[in-house]
């Protein structure tokens, strides 16, 4: 593929796609510059929104068009361990973009891989190497994969300490931003249980997730123009949870139990984790469609924490952001770890 036929790839579902012609052609010729450095038996795969051709581009003080999204890889290696160095390729890659998650995996854990990151990786993937995508089985979604979402970015939402910074009145633009980003994934968890995978797919998506998603995405085009009320968030949850409580026919504490994942040892983990956000994160929607303050979701945050964690002691406890944070790269490893200990 050259560099505008990929360039094209990139944003192919972008309204504005002539916009950020020559920004989409720099981070092209970056990709295909990083492939022609993998040796012949690897792979280097390219996910996420550049997969799905909806990367976020802003325009910087200066007037440039920036790439402002994640860029996902994934290195595929032939043999036992990648041929060639993973920090260095890593640090390569910083040097072209600003935000890079590079993980590794055996070609056999590729083609034993599901969930979002198989589908994003496998039936979206873009391969900047010569040779293409590895030979594969495409990925079928269903209803766990869009939970692990929702749970997912619900502990990114903690993590990310969006929750003290609203309260404590944060007005910038990149906190704006991440509750954007968050925004949108979780109304991308609930639509893909109508079939909608990209947060351009607003054909399959009920009317009112179509027009909130829209929302998003024009504000962050344009972020700054005022952004809405950061409490969004917690609408949107709530609205989700009622929509994945309807297709599981029950509450549903975790996305691992009563599946294969749960055989795997870090599923178990997993499991754990998606334990411990939902029954905070259940509180604390009640509690916000209640009454709708920060201050008052702060009180519910800590009194649901306190109990889930069983702390009655006078010492400080370490919060749901300090526990989320801790976890976070645990909580990634291990993600993913289970999609592949699963044959």
């Amino acid at each position: 593929m050259d560099t505008t036929a990929l360039a094209e790839r990139l944003t192919h579902r972008l309204d504005h796609s002539d916009e950020v012609t020559d920004a989409s052609q720099r981070v092209a010729s970056a990709l295909l510059d990083l492939g022609q450095q993998i040796p012949p038996d690897d792979w280097l795969i390219v996910g996420g929104s550049l997969a799905r051709g909806e990367p976020t581009f802003l325009v910087t003080a200066d007037g440039n068009c920036q790439l402002a999204s994640d860029v996902d890889f994934l290195y595929v290696h032939y043999g036992d361990a990648p041929s060639t160095s993973i920090p260095a390729l890593q640090r390569e890659a910083e040097t072209h973009f600003t935000a890079v998650d590079l993980m590794t995996m055996s070609l056999g854990d590729y083609r034993t891989v599901q969930t979002s990151l198989g589908f994003d990786v496998k039936n979206l993937g873009l391969a900047v190497t010569e040779h293409g995508l590895p030979d594969h089985e495409p990925v079928t979604l269903d209803t766990r994969d869009a939970y692990e979402i929702l749970l997912y970015y619900t502990q990114a939402y903690f993590w990310l300490d969006i929750h003290e910074q609203w309260r404590t009145g944060n007005t910038s633009p990149h906190f704006h931003l991440t509750v954007n980003r968050l925004c949108m994934k979780v109304l991308r968890a609930t639509a893909m249980l109508d079939g909608a995978y990209a947060h351009h797919d607003f054909a399959p998506m009920a009317p009112h997730l179509a027009e909130q998603m829209r929302a998003e995405l024009t504000w962050r085009r344009h972020p700054t123009a005022p952004p809405a009320d950061p409490g969004r968030f917690w609408t949107y949850l709530a609205s989700a949870f009622t929509r994945f409580d309807h297709e599981f026919g029950r509450q549903r504490p975790d996305a691992v139990n009563h599946t294969r994942y749960a055989t795997t040892s870090s599923g178990r983990i997993v499991a754990r984790h998606h334990r411990a956000v939902h029954e905070l994160a259940r509180a604390m929607t009640r509690a916000w469609l209640a009454t709708p303050d920060p201050n008052a979701l702060t009180t519910v945050k800590r009194h649901t924490w306190q109990r889930i964690t069983g702390w009655t002691g006078s010492a400080t406890r370490p919060s749901p952001e300090d526990y989320f944070r801790a976890y976070r790269h645990n909580i990634h490893d291990h993600l993913l770890a289970m999609k592949v200990q699963v044959r």
